[in-house]
């Protein structure tokens, strides 16, 4: 009798659908690309997921590796109105010369000043609220008086001489694949839409500027107009208010225009609106995903909205995260579905992948099970892995670009590295990661280990102790001094690395009476200043605010003055003998005598491990 012969069912991807509105979507999905479709959004079992809604860090740092996902965190940086205002301003200030590309805009109300300042006669301005979509709550005036200044808008310049088709304004909708970050890999489509106004364009002026319809080409706000004409022929692509990009091109081809130019200027600033944001897209990908090296988890299908002046100069409006992919005719449909196919195809999204990273978790489980070690890959293996996955990758994207283009890398690549590392530049003076880096730095480099017991060792006392702290612990000196005779001290501020700052002592002590007194704190406290005439040295010593004070009781005629200075650094602890009390005696003037109290200024900062009791303590005096 024969063996029946078992067939193994080819493992499938799995596309999660469950947060997309789009039919086109799931029809390219199951119909072409013959992948499962999973409705279950909360399901997580999935090769790659497609949402209509932006994507948290959490939500990608707990993703497997072989999974993909149609959204970057953090590209709200390009795709909300205000944030793209911000970068793209930002990025002027730096390179005024290239990020001309972009109407004049405030973010209100942080710009409401600035703005009544550029307001003049005969201005229009369209403003926009930050975070709205297809045109809604957009309006434009002319008189200032009209804007309210708390309100949360956007204010753009309005460009009074767009180029026309037909007589009526129009925009483009670009289509760009960017699919990774660090570093980035950014396509755009050879499809996209043209969307035209449905009343002829006039300038504005206080007649005409609340027709919309005249004034804006969104598509959302024309389809409403008793003037609107749908595509009703996918092939007749360059009838009504709707058109392909092609047609567009062809058309202003055959007006004489050099296309070819305009291509390569949309292409640019297209990458330098990219370059923008690509610092704080790599962070938060790199913070989620740290173990990842192919740089393939995040993909983003954006849609450019750029419109054309009269001399042919691309500006760029907005940018959308999730740009609509309804399919109202067939040209909508035709358009839509090849860009999305395109998309899904170019990024290599295999079921073997999977299979292939649960072989090599099992795997090492085992190992770990039988060594009892868990070996992870060094940094010139990781290196070495992510320039094999690199390799592949660019084969596979070369061999299936369909309707895209690569725009980066490119030939021109180390001009775009200019904008991305000042736009870098920009995010670390924001964050403040520069600082922490230095500080970083500064800190190992003058970190001072102390042994276990001296740390134990701290006593409770009426004089504040600080307690020792992964962090630095911040306080302020307030400044000694005297008319008769100064001595300056200069201590390097880790907070300000090129500046000094001045520490006044005073000395009225006679040169024996001096001596005496050193050798007693020295013999009692063990300072380590070493019968030097100092209070305070560098950073580098061990003395603390404890021992500070011990040494300067024992010296004569020293007065506290309140006197802000700018904030120290302590970096350590170390007491040697406990502090003074108040029942103790102070050696001055060659005798033992009682401690006399010094009154502190209020604006001293306390060290934050003092406890509370010590700190009431401290409010009046130190003894």
């Amino acid at each position: 009798m024969e063996t029946p012969l078992v067939i193994k069912k080819k493992p499938r991807i799995v596309c999660n659908v469950g947060d997309t509105q789009y039919e086109v979507v799931k029809h390219v999905a199951k119909k072409k690309l013959c992948w499962h479709l999973n409705e279950d959004f909360f399901d997580d079992e999935w090769d790659l997921e497609w949402t209509d809604n932006a994507v948290s860090p959490d939500k990608l740092s707990k993703m497997r590796p072989y999974q993909k996902i149609n959204h970057f965190p953090g590209m709200y940086g390009i795709c909300k109105k205000n944030y793209l205002a911000w970068n793209l301003n930002r990025m002027w200030k730096l390179f005024p010369n290239e990020y001309n590309f972009y109407p004049k805009t405030w973010v209100l109300p942080g710009d409401w000043i600035d703005l009544k300042n550029n307001w003049g006669k005969n201005k229009f301005f369209i403003l926009k609220p930050e975070a709205s979509c297809q045109g809604k709550g957009i309006f434009i005036v002319n008189k200032i008086e009209e804007v309210n200044p708390n309100e949360r808008l956007v204010a753009q310049e309005y460009l009074k001489e767009p180029l026309l088709i037909d007589g009526l304004k129009f925009d483009l909708r670009i289509y760009v694949l960017v699919a990774g970050c660090s570093p980035m890999r950014v396509y755009i489509h050879d499809q996209g839409l043209a969307r035209l106004a449905t009343e002829p364009f006039c300038p504005p002026n206080s007649g005409n500027m609340q027709d919309m319809c005249m004034h804006l080409t969104n598509y959302a706000i024309n389809k409403n107009s008793s003037k609107f004409v749908f595509n009703e022929d996918s092939d007749a692509d360059d009838v009504g208010h709707k058109r392909s990009l092609v047609s567009i091109f062809e058309y202003l081809q055959g007006e004489g225009y050099d296309t070819k130019s305009l291509m390569k200027s949309i292409e640019d600033i297209i990458m330098k609106t990219l370059c923008s944001v690509q610092p704080y897209l790599a962070h938060l990908y790199k913070t989620c995903q740290p173990e990842d090296y192919t740089n393939s988890m995040c993909f983003e299908l954006l849609g450019f909205d750029i419109i054309l002046d009269s001399s042919l100069k691309p500006w760029v409006l907005e940018v959308n995260h999730s740009p609509s992919f309804s399919t109202d005719s067939p040209l909508d449909w035709k358009i839509k579905k090849k860009v999305i196919r395109d998309t899904l195809l170019l990024l290599g999204v295999k079921a073997k992948t999977r299979k292939k990273y649960f072989l090599n978790k099992k795997a090492e489980v085992l190992k770990r099970a039988l060594t009892g070690k868990c070996v992870k890959e060094t940094k010139e293996e990781r290196l070495q892995l992510s320039a094999i996955a690199q390799a592949a990758r660019d084969k596979w994207e070369n061999a299936h670009l369909g309707g895209f283009r690569k725009l980066f890398p490119c030939d021109d690549a180390d001009r775009y590295q200019g904008f991305i590392k000042g736009a870098n530049d920009i995010y670390t003076e924001l964050t403040g990661t520069n600082i922490k880096r230095i500080k970083k730095t500064q800190d190992d480099q003058k970190s001072i280990c102390l042994p276990k017991t001296a740390k134990n060792n701290i006593r409770k006392t009426i004089i504040p102790a600080a307690s020792p702290n992964k962090n630095d612990t911040m306080i302020s000196f307030p400044e000694i001094g005297n008319e008769k005779h100064m001595t300056q001290l200069q201590s390097e501020d880790p907070l300000h690395k090129r500046e000094m700052s001045p520490l006044h002592i005073s000395k009225q002590e006679s040169p024996n009476t001096q001596s005496r007194c050193d050798t007693f704190l020295n013999k009692n406290f063990k300072a380590d200043t070493q019968n030097k005439g100092y209070i305070f040295e560098s950073f580098e010593n061990r003395l603390t605010l404890v021992q500070h004070i011990q040494e300067a009781m024992g010296r004569n005629y020293i007065k506290y003055k309140s006197i802000e200075v700018p904030p120290l650094h302590i970096h350590s602890i170390k007491l040697n003998k406990p502090s003074l009390k108040q029942s103790d005696y102070t050696f001055s003037q060659g005798n033992y005598v009682m401690p006399r109290t010094f009154e502190f200024s209020p604006r001293i900062k306390l060290p934050a491990g003092l406890r509370n009791q010590e700190r009431r303590n401290t409010k009046y005096k130190l003894a």
